[in-house]
């Protein structure tokens, strides 16, 4: 039998290593050739037509929810921001509703495959299943040799006895329903509860996605440029919004805020608020706002 699903989209966040940008654009709402990052993970999760839509909001919530309505998601404003698993306690009255929920950051930019995720979720009898990657400084989830979760290294209580791997988790996860009987209201940390449900005898997975799909995580200025020339790439539109008098093929220039008569022989530079301070001619290798310009590693 078809299982039903909700989608719940992680909004809430600081941003607090792309300040000053995030003081004024919540990191999900960046955009990328003009498409905000929470639209386009939108769009990944739309073909697994899930009969719930929703995000959650705490900083900068009114430029968070302007975008969310426009892709008609239900917005749920924490007036606490509550962390990764408080936000499930939250949204229980909406999630609880289907079968599964799929838990998505809205600040990554990814080439998951979705329904593989699922497929394998619903095959595995987990109670949850986690998207993984292979980050040797990130690594944090403790496997055995079957992909279940043993712990979490650096968390309360962790033992690396039976691990065979360690992997990063992509912030995409799938649920059972049941997994929420583990939460409680208030902030929380998500490890809390993946530690109390393993505690509990339920099983979790993690699948490694490092050898079939491309990840990032934009926290940074640099993860930020190599999300913004992943999406150009991706879209084959490498001056997006950029026409110099002379073209050059792959400028990777992406104006995202419309800034208004920028000089020739841009390279590398991604422009996400109009800004006074002047854009030079031969400008290159950096992103650029209001008040910074900051350099990245082509």
């Amino acid at each position: 039998m078809a299982k039903s699903l909700s989608a719940y989209f992680l909004c809430a966040g600081y941003g607090l290593r792309l300040r000053p940008l995030t003081d004024r654009i919540p990191k999900p709402a960046l955009t990328f050739q003009g498409r905000t990052a929470l639209e386009i993970n939108f769009r990944k999760v739309q073909p697994l037509m899930p009969e719930q839509l929703l995000c959650n909001t705490h900083h900068l919530f009114e430029a968070m929810e302007k975008p969310a309505l426009r892709l008609g998601l239900k917005n749920l404003y924490e007036k606490e921001i509550l962390g990764t698993g408080g936000c499930f306690w939250n949204a229980r009255h909406i999630i609880s509703t289907t079968d599964l929920f799929l838990v998505h950051n809205g600040d990554l930019i990814h080439t998951i495959d979705l329904r593989d995720l699922v497929a394998k979720h619903i095959e595995s009898g987990n109670i949850a299943t986690l998207a993984g990657l292979f980050r040797p400084s990130h690594n944090t989830l403790c496997c055995d040799g079957r992909g279940r979760l043993l712990g979490v290294h650096g968390y309360e209580g962790f033992s690396d006895r039976g691990e065979a791997a360690r992997l990063t988790f992509a912030g995409i996860a799938v649920y059972n329903r049941e997994f929420l009987d583990y939460t409680k209201p208030g902030p929380e940390d998500i490890k809390r509860y993946w530690m109390d449900a393993l505690g509990a005898g339920q099983s979790i997975g993690v699948i490694n996605y490092s050898q079939s799909a491309l990840w990032f995580d934009f926290g940074t200025p640099q993860g930020l440029w190599e999300a913004s020339k992943h999406m150009m790439e991706e879209t084959r539109e490498f001056s997006f919004g950029y026409q110099p008098a002379s073209r050059e093929a792959r400028p990777y220039v992406s104006n995202e805020a419309g800034q208004e008569d920028l000089p020739d022989a841009l390279r590398n530079v991604v422009i996400f608020e109009e800004t006074a301070m002047p854009i030079f001619p031969n400008t290159s290798d950096c992103l650029i706002g209001r008040d910074f310009q900051w350099p990245i590693r082509p």
